[in-house]
């Protein structure tokens, strides 16, 4: 005895055995889903739609970050840039007293001139000020689900290791 094995999905009074009916198959979706070698790759596809779907449900839901931890991330960020400034300015005057460094710091300055580095630059700015809601809206979003789903488990251990990365920082690229 063949069974044609059917996905889940589908009622089982559908999908008799092939034999017992003399009569011309129908030509319908649960028929064809029966009869169907693609089955497995089909029940794949609806549970990853699904999938997908309650994922982009759950996802407009996310909780607003405490202004705390706003704070804190804005604070960190400052600090960064800060370092990040600082050590170019330490590597400007470090390469500035060379040769080689003035003929770098030479070309930078022509390159400046040219209209299309202008334009480049231009666009670059405006693209920035567009993607600038979407990138504070995804933060936001991104430091909510941080605070709801991680900080509670990895929120002690990550401040401790982000402390201990700030002593290396301040020997080596202080703000």
């Amino acid at each position: 005895m063949t069974f044609v094995c059917s996905p889940p999905y589908i009622i089982s009074s559908r999908c008799e055995l092939w034999f017992t009916d003399n009569s011309p198959p129908e030509k319908t979706v649960t028929s064809w889903i029966c009869t169907s070698s693609n089955h497995k790759m089909n029940t794949k596809l609806i549970l990853a739609l699904v999938f997908a779907l309650q994922v982009s449900m759950s996802l407009s839901q996310v909780p607003a970050p405490s202004q705390e931890l706003v704070d804190k991330y804005e604070n960190m960020k400052a600090t960064f840039y800060k370092r990040l400034v600082n050590a170019y300015g330490k590597l400007q005057g470090a390469v500035g007293e060379t040769d080689q460094g003035q003929t770098t710091r030479e070309f930078v300055e022509s390159l400046r001139d040219k209209p299309e580095l202008q334009a480049v630059v231009k666009v670059a700015n405006g693209l920035g000020s567009e993607a600038a809601p979407v990138v504070d809206s995804a933060r936001a979003s991104l430091l909510g689900l941080y605070e709801q789903y991680l900080r509670p488990h990895v929120g002690n251990s990550l401040s401790e290791a982000i402390d201990q990365i700030k002593v290396y920082l301040d020997q080596y690229m202080p703000a």
